[in-house]
């Protein structure tokens, strides 16, 4: 089943192409959307966990039933036509940080539940951020979906179709900042907003919490708001069906998420561009210049650790943020496939100068993969100091 479906998508990617009508005329690619999967890989200590199935969002229920219907999860984000690229095994993998993306606006509450009164500290976050949702939005309560997750955790929803928004690339940004917007009202923080990275995958509704033992399933809002937590755990232990309305869209709730676009379009713009030239260093050991000629991959090539060890370097020759800043904007959009987002590389700088940290011969040999002390001018400068 697994080789099944990745088979699928190399022969999507060759049929995807532009369909022809039947005068022989070319028409508009097709568009197509993709998901994610992965799995609890159940008795399997070293790998406990397996993603990276792609596959039609139709195609899902296969994937289930290959694992049982246990431990299933897919992305919340959908891949519009998404950009592909190869990794250093040959995989074709989705680069999620550049593909457009479409999908329902989710919250994630959850905390240590080990009495009645932890849950109750659920739900009083829950319903501050209904609040937000009917009041801010504007958006009808029956447009709300609940869901518990079949561990400690309520899942919250909202139809795309309601928020009334287009595919966004950063669509999962855009959702952090609402519900960061959100949090900060929510007294007891149970709303966890380290969830919107943009390859994030939930547990597929209806299927088995192996850790819970419970089916993540579907509430009513009156079931969230008068069952107990034993009550919700009770009825988890069978999936279930419920009736929801039709997604409504709703214009208020469009202008507050084009506001949001419109401040990470913003944010995006501020960001400082270094607008001197790149100098030319006089002593650039091997090294270094051997990490501006190969090809950085993610996992496989200390991608992150290659950034901080770069910007290192040039923090230590002296050279300021904003250079050093672009420098690593340069590498990481000519020098990693796929490239970091301009966030990670701003982080990874910021580190390093406030930070300080300085490394060494031995992490830039094993980053890069070279070493020649004879031609390094920084060693050669060393060992005549040291004489």
């Amino acid at each position: 089943m697994q080789g099944s479906l990745l088979e699928e998508k190399r022969t999507c990617i060759k049929w995807e192409a532009l369909t022809v009508n039947s005068e022989g005329n070319k028409q508009s690619p097709i568009t197509k959307l993709w998901v994610e999967c992965g799995a609890d890989i159940i008795g399997n200590e070293k790998f406990p966990f397996r993603r990276k199935f792609y596959m039609f969002p139709e195609y899902t229920w296969q994937f289930r039933e290959s694992f049982e219907n246990k431990g299933v999860y897919q992305t919340v984000m959908q891949y519009i036509n998404p950009i592909w690229y190869q990794n250093q095994k040959g995989k074709w993998l989705i680069n999620a940080s550049e593909s457009l993306k479409w999908g329902d606006f989710y919250l994630d509450f959850d905390t240590v539940l080990e009495k009645e009164e932890d849950y109750e500290k659920i739900k009083e976050d829950v319903r501050t951020a209904l609040r937000y949702i009917t009041i801010i939005m504007n958006i009808d309560m029956n447009q709300v979906r609940f869901f518990f997750s079949g561990g400690k955790g309520i899942h919250i929803t909202i139809p795309a179709i309601t928020l009334g928004l287009d595919p966004h690339v950063a669509l999962n940004q855009i959702y952090k900042m609402i519900a960061e917007e959100i949090n900060q009202y929510c007294k007891n923080k149970t709303l966890d907003t380290k969830v919107y990275d943009d390859k994030r995958m939930f547990r597929m509704v209806n299927s088995w919490n192996i850790k819970g033992q419970a089916y993540k399933i579907p509430l009513t809002f009156d079931e969230f708001v008068k069952l107990k937590f034993s009550e919700i755990r009770a009825l988890a232990q069978t999936p279930r069906e419920i009736t929801v309305s039709d997604p409504v869209p709703s214009a208020r709730a469009r202008i507050v998420i084009n506001q949001h676009i419109e401040d990470w379009t913003n944010k995006v713009n501020r960001r400082q561009e270094f607008s001197g030239k790149l100098r030319k260093l006089d002593k650039e050991p091997p090294c270094i210049k051997s990490m501006w000629e190969k090809i950085f991959r993610e996992t496989v090539d200390e991608r992150n650790n290659s950034a901080t060890a770069l910007a290192s370097f040039y923090m230590q020759q002296g050279i300021e943020y904003d250079e050093t800043l672009a420098r690593l904007y340069k590498w990481n959009n000519e020098h990693c496939s796929p490239k970091q987002k301009d966030r990670e590389i701003e982080i990874i700088v910021q580190s390093v100068y406030s930070g300080q940290y300085k490394y060494g011969c031995e992490t830039f040999k094993r980053v890069s993969g070279v070493c020649d002390k004879e031609k390094c001018p920084l060693f050669a400068k060393t060992i005549t100091e040291a004489v």
